[in-house]
């Protein structure tokens, strides 16, 4: 019983939200996003939603969950809807904890589905 306060305070956890209205996939950096300019319009393609998630584990200084993850953003961006060239609407959730020895950085990406309107 004595241990449980001294894992609470040994632990921490953090939640990171960032919503774009417009990415193209293939130039998606999370770092330096600038929203893309088209010189046609982007159109949602049927309202098709896709979702992909990500977990990167770390123990003790053996990894890097944290960079891990960040490296790993543009392929999961890029691997949404596939035969799509945009996305619209997208929300990506960042989260990360630690529990004395253990690290855990998670990525999720919501995002619909848009195609240039010809």
């Amino acid at each position: 019983m004595k241990l449980l306060p001294i894992l609470l305070i040994m632990s921490s956890c953090t939640r990171k939200f960032a919503d774009y209205d417009l990415i193209r996939k293939v130039d998606f950096n999370k770092e330096v996003f600038e929203r893309p300019v088209t010189a046609m319009q982007v159109v949602s393609a049927g309202g098709k939603k896709d979702t992909l998630d990500a977990c990167f584990n770390q123990w003790l200084f053996f990894s890097n969950a944290e960079k891990e993850k960040n490296q790993a953003i543009p392929l999961l961006v890029r691997s949404l809807c596939p035969g799509h060239d945009y996305l619209v609407r997208s929300q990506m959730v960042e989260t990360w904890g630690t529990v004395l020895v253990f690290s855990r950085s998670c990525v999720t990406v919501e995002t619909t589905c848009a195609d240039l309107k010809k």
